[in-house]
């Protein structure tokens, strides 16, 4: 695992809605931690990623998180923005199983939520919620929750500034 409508009445929460998108362009570091499912405990990583606008409903994400020295992941991501159906979807690729789908986005205040489907299982199952809240003063997180053991966890949690 990214058109503006005009419409006379449904034109508010559809502007706002695809410029959620654009709070998210340009260079972005920062870290936090990921859980892969070969680890015992999650690792701590810094990453670095830019987002750029690929249309007016479209965001592109590339960089590269690293744990400790050795370690280094290419991240990707497409987010699209539907007007009319009023959700997001896109893929996510930062895992080793293959780029996940993103689907079923929905943005609530300046947190976006969306249903990750892996290519292949992760923890028993192929399903992960990401959540990518806005935090102001450009900043933003994201944060990967999955069932491990038939309970909830995080399985990444990052943070990034401009």
């Amino acid at each position: 695992m990214v058109t503006l409508s005009v419409w006379a009445i449904a034109a508010g929460p559809a502007l706002a809605d695809a410029a959620f998108l654009q709070r998210f362009e340009g260079r972005f570091n920062g870290g936090g931690t990921i859980q892969r499912d070969v680890d015992p405990q999650p690792r701590k990583v810094t990453c670095r990623l830019t987002g750029s606008l690929s249309g007016p409903n479209a965001l592109s994400i590339k960089g590269s998180c690293r744990a400790a020295v050795i370690f280094t992941r290419p991240v990707a991501a497409t987010i699209r923005y539907d007007p009319a159906t009023d959700r997001f979807s896109g893929t996510y690729d930062a895992s080793t199983t293959g780029p996940a789908q993103l689907s079923n986005g929905r943005l609530s205040g300046n947190a976006l939520t969306l249903a990750v489907t892996y290519a292949k299982l992760i923890y028993g199952d192929r399903n992960a919620t990401m959540t990518i809240t806005n935090a102001g003063d450009g900043g933003l997180s994201m944060v990967v929750t999955d069932r491990i053991d038939g309970r909830s966890a995080q399985t990444s949690a990052i943070s990034l500034r401009r």
